[in-house]
């Protein structure tokens, strides 16, 4: 730690450690043991209801956390950011919701507040002045018996911490042992893909009209101009990035230098995996935490290369593959870079897509990729004119067509028709198939354009997207809902007719659902009619098959195949 708080300061910078216990929201998976918090307040997040601690014990901790302090100091650290947010321990004590002791640690506000209080007091006591001593805390815990916007509970909060001598206070959102939390996501501490830039700067802004010290504003702030904005604003003083700098280390160095920024797009492929207790990963960046170990290194051999298909696999290998020194033609029959996440980036409640293929298009353009739109590969005439070393084939999947009664109707659509060609004439109902992430995706679109949307799936609505993140997935039902889209839960799709479908319900019985047209959001399936032709004609080049026409899944593995592939040739 000493060599990292070295490293960091001699770029001129301050060098924070943050310390924080998780309270209630510890899992005995990780910990081995059954949860603490003030109170036996059961968290949203798991089963178990934790231990109440005992005086005794809270005393203890409080050592704990100058201990942990002071290990800061010794490691060269300028001070510590003491977490006090999302429910964590010391917002445990602080809630009015999940303190219910009745001594002299819970109660009323100051009795709440001793907790932090002896922290921050022992800390400055024992590591002096000079120390940086931050706080960070939940302004908004989205229930009315916590801390909320509307209330002065935040700003007394803040003031308090402020008397106490805290030097800073970075305000932060939500409280995971609230009832239902993850239906509540105004202020998500995760923010998603789906949440508008900065959705807890508000919550900052309110605080800093209390307090003379400086507050920090976070919340998905990905966008340098917009985080200038909220310092010129004054709606804080500093603002804090997370998933930001993971998906781009060098974000500040570039925003300064008004370089192009790969930006995060929110998708929470990083809290995902931290969670599932993996290595930490992120779908826009594929060597993050393995910088050293997948750097880009030039090739023992020059090799001329043919990428085909520029969707994101493709054209993360032939940047990649460029980068190493090698002779990159990129073919694309669309005249358009990006594949499906052109499509991906058309609805305007994910502008962050849009992004992150602008930023594909731009870093193309400044490479050494000959990049050529609108040029089909079919057959093996075509890649021969080319005289490949290599051949990367990178060209997606189609969509999977359910083998359905009139499923060759006018009215039946794919999610690809409808993004394809926006003006084509759907009518005003319209019914889609298949809740995955596309279908709601899909769904929340077409009803933004003024359509009644149903959407149908054989799972529940309690089942559908389980395998999303959970502030991305109660986003999106939540925003569907908001819509006014209908999920229509426990039904398959059994006929097409041309006034609408006939569908089997739990239990057999059978139903007529009138709509105009009917979006198949059913999966995709690869494309793999190339397979064969190059693999078995061309057994002296390089051959590879990455992406989805290996097999259909999402965006992270396609970078991530793409960076691989460009790696190994």
């Amino acid at each position: 730690m000493n060599r990292l708080s070295e490293r960091v300061q001699s770029y001129g910078a301050r060098f924070l450690l943050q310390i924080g216990h998780p309270g209630g929201q510890a899992a005995r998976g990780v910990t081995g043991t059954r949860p603490v918090a003030p109170s036996s307040i059961k968290s949203s997040l798991y089963a178990e209801s934790p231990r109440e601690l005992t005086p005794e014990e809270i005393e203890g901790l409080i050592e704990e956390f100058l201990r942990a302090a002071r290990r800061a100091e010794e490691a060269g650290f300028d001070g510590v950011e003491v977490h006090g947010a999302y429910c964590y321990l010391i917002g445990e004590f602080i809630s009015p919701y999940a303190n219910r002791r009745e001594d002299e640690w819970g109660g009323d506000f100051e009795r709440r507040m001793r907790f932090p209080s002896e922290i921050v007091r022992g800390i400055k006591k024992q590591c002096g002045e000079d120390f940086v001593v931050g706080f960070k805390f939940s302004a908004h815990e989205h229930f009315e018996t916590g801390v909320t916007l509307d209330d002065e509970l935040a700003r007394k909060i803040a003031t308090w911490m402020e008397k106490e001598g805290c030097h800073y206070l970075h305000v932060a959102a939500i409280s995971s042992t609230t009832p239902g939390f993850l239906d509540e996501c105004n202020f998500p501490a995760v923010p998603s893909l789906y949440s508008p830039q900065g959705v807890m700067v508000k919550l900052a802004e309110n605080v800093k009209k209390a307090v003379g010290i400086p507050v920090i504003a976070t919340g998905g702030i990905t966008d340098p101009e917009y985080a200038e904005r909220i310092l010129q604003e004054k709606k804080a003083d500093l603002v804090a990035l997370g998933r930001t700098l993971i998906a781009d280390a060098d974000w500040a160095a570039r925003a300064k230098k008004g370089d192009e920024i790969r930006y995060c797009i929110k998708c929470n492929v990083c809290h995902k995996k931290l969670f599932a207790k993996k290595r930490l990963k992120c779908t826009v960046n594929p060597i993050v935490g393995e910088e050293r170990n997948l750097e880009i290194k030039k090739a023992s051999s020059i090799k001329k290369v043919v990428v085909i298909g520029a969707g994101p696999c493709g054209m993360q290998a032939a940047l990649v593959a460029s980068e190493r020194g090698h002779q990159v033609a990129l073919f694309e029959e669309k005249k358009k870079l990006g594949g499906k996440m052109v499509y991906a980036s058309i609805p305007k409640f994910k502008p962050e897509i849009g992004k992150l293929l602008s930023w594909y298009e731009k870093t193309l353009e400044k490479s050494s990729v000959q990049v050529r739109l609108g040029k089909r590969v079919s057959s093996l005439d075509d890649l021969l004119k080319e005289n490949p070393e290599v051949i990367i084939v990178a060209v997606g999947a189609e969509p999977l067509i359910p083998d359905i009664p009139g499923k060759d109707r006018e009215n039946v659509l794919t999610v690809l028709d409808v993004f394809e060609n926006q003006n084509l004439e759907i009518g005003k109902n319209i019914l889609v198939v298949g809740a995955g992430l596309i279908g709601c995706e899909t769904s929340w679109y077409l009803a933004s354009q003024a359509r009644s949307v149903k959407l149908i799936d054989i799972l529940s609505q309690d089942e559908i997207l389980q395998d999303e993140h959970p502030t991305n997935r109660c986003t999106l039902i939540r925003s569907m809902q908001k819509q006014g889209v209908e999920i229509l839960g426990k039904r398959e799709i059994k006929e097409v007719k041309e006034e609408g479908i006939v569908v089997r319900r739990e239990g057999g019985t059978e139903e007529f659902i009138p709509t105009d047209s009917v979006v198949l959001a059913t999966g995709f399936e690869p494309k793999d009619s190339l397979k064969d032709i190059f693999s078995k004609k061309l057994p002296d080049t390089e051959v590879y098959f990455v992406g989805d026409c290996v097999e259909a899944r999402k965006l992270y593995e396609a970078i991530q195949e793409g960076y691989q592939v460009g790696s190994t040739i």
